[in-house]
Formats: C-alpha cells, sequence, structure tokens
C-alpha cells in the first residue's frame, strides 16, 4: 500500500489530466480554473472508489475532531501560519532576490480570466479538500501506519506536497512546504482531516484575498 500511496501522491497532478481532457471535450468552453476544480473532484472520487473496494477508503478520509474549536484553532494556525511563511519569504527576498518569489504567467493568466466564484470553488473549496484526503490522507496515513513517526511523516508528505506547486518560484515552494508541515501536524494532532482541511481553505482564502 505504501509504494501505491507513494505513485498517486507524487503523480496526482499529472492524474488529474486525464478526467481534465474528458471534461474539456464536454464543455470546451470552460475556464481552466473551474476545469482543474472539476478534474480535482472528479479525481478524488476515483481514488476514493479504489480505497472503498480495498477497504481502507474510512481509514484514509478519517475527520477526527469535528466540531467549531477545531475550526477556530484551524483558524488560528492558518492565520499564524500566514504570517511567517510571509516574514520568511520576505526575508528570503532580501537576502537572494525577487526571483524566489515568481508565479508562472500561465497560472496568473488562468485566474485573472477566472470569475470569483471559479476562484473561490477550486482554490478555496476544492483544492484544500483534494489535496488534504492525497497527501495528508492516503500518503500520510500510511506512513503513519507503517510506523512513522508525525514529524517524518509529515515532513515527507510536505516535501511531495510542496514540489507539486511548480507554478511558484522555489520561495514559493519553500513557503507551500511549511504550510504542508503544518497541516500534516495539525492531522496528527486532531486525528484526522478535518483541521487540515479547514486550516488549509483558510490559508488560500488569505492568499487569495491579499
Amino acid at each position: 500500500m505504501i509504494w501505491t500511496a507513494g505513485i498517486v501522491a507524487v503523480a496526482y497532478q499529472f492524474l488529474v489530466i486525464l478526467p481534465a481532457i474528458f471534461l474539456h471535450l464536454l464543455m470546451p468552453g470552460i475556464s481552466l480554473i473551474l476545469l482543474a476544480g472539476l478534474s480535482n473532484i472528479l479525481t478524488m472520487l476515483a481514488i476514493y472508489g479504489y480505497l472503498k473496494m480495498r477497504g481502507v477508503a474510512w481509514e484514509v478520509a478519517e475527520p477526527g475532531d469535528v466540531n467549531l474549536v477545531v475550526v477556530g484553532f484551524a483558524a488560528v494556525a492558518a492565520v499564524v501560519a500566514v504570517t511567517v511563511t510571509t516574514f520568511l519569504s520576505g526575508l528570503l527576498a532580501a537576502i537572494f532576490g525577487p526571483g524566489g518569489l515568481s508565479v508562472s504567467d500561465n497560472f496568473l493568466d488562468q485566474i485573472n480570466a477566472s470569475s470569483q466564484v471559479e476562484i473561490l470553488f477550486t482554490i478555496v473549496l476544492v483544492a484544500p479538500l483534494a489535496e488534504e484526503f492525497i497527501y495528508r490522507g492516503l500518503f500520510m496515513g500510511v506512513l503513519l501506519a507503517r510506523g512513522w513517526t508525525p514529524v517524518s511523516a509529515a515532513g515527507l508528505s510536505a516535501l511531495i506536497f510542496a514540489v507539486q506547486h511548480i507554478q511558484y518560484g522555489w520561495i514559493g515552494i519553500a513557503m507551500v512546504l511549511v504550510y504542508g508541515f503544518v497541516l500534516g501536524m495539525l492531522r496528527v494532532a486532531s486525528g484526522g482531516l478535518f483541521a487540515p482541511i479547514m486550516a488549509h481553505l483558510f490559508i488560500n482564502l488569505i492568499s487569495i484575498s491579499v
């Protein structure tokens, strides 16, 4: 199972391409951001269906503690994480130059061509659900089940999560690595995916708001 989880985590961005092609054929005028959101949903459902056949879907998608206290804690963790990474990214940019803060033109064009509703749907709602399911649920869950320590499991899942964000420069990827580690530790602390999903949602919401 660990090899399956690792392959899915590493290749996830490529797996999304298959439903994206299908959806684009059905709806050729769809925006790329909305296409990405819908493709992520279909990919996540397909992986969940496979895990359900294996009898491990609930273990992967276990939400853990679900209450307003967790929501509040996730919001605080998100604000702290964004504050720390904003400081760190500014410091790194001052030392090494602003080039590491770059964002790919293609990604910016997709954002600029999309409506606020499409951005909220894909980046704030779908991305946290899909990415936490894959990186903190499936991959990190398997590592923990195999006896990895929480820190090492969170660290490796965060690394794979970070390198998937190739639309950012190296400083941006490093900051995603920090986010991934925080989200991994939230998964451990709360016993499931609800807390990291909520924190991820707040992080993305703050990021598109500033």
